[in-house]
């Protein structure tokens, strides 16, 4: 299955992190506000993710640190320098 007909990221995307919506305790606030590439999508690090819908999102930051989150914590930039939230298609 295309992962991209499923998710309107892709890796490479870059994302914005938001907030912590689901009050996730693992969910670190130091990367609010900050912009990121997606690098991969997670489905087994026990979670609760599942395929296709609902990954774990990788993200790389300029500083070289690598952290995963769910849909909902991040926004979409496009190319185009628009900013969508992350939809399941």
């Amino acid at each position: 299955m295309d992962l991209q007909k499923k998710l309107n990221i892709q890796v490479g995307d870059e994302v914005l992190v938001l907030s912590n919506p689901n009050n996730d305790d693992t969910f670190s606030g130091k990367y609010i506000g900050l912009k990121g590439q997606v690098k991969y999508f997670d489905y087994d690090c026990g979670c609760g993710q599942s395929y296709p819908n609902d990954p774990m999102i990788g993200v790389e930051f300029s500083n070289g640190e690598v952290e995963e989150f769910w849909k909902e914590e991040l926004i979409d930039f496009r190319s185009s320098g628009s900013v969508r939230s992350l939809k399941i298609l």
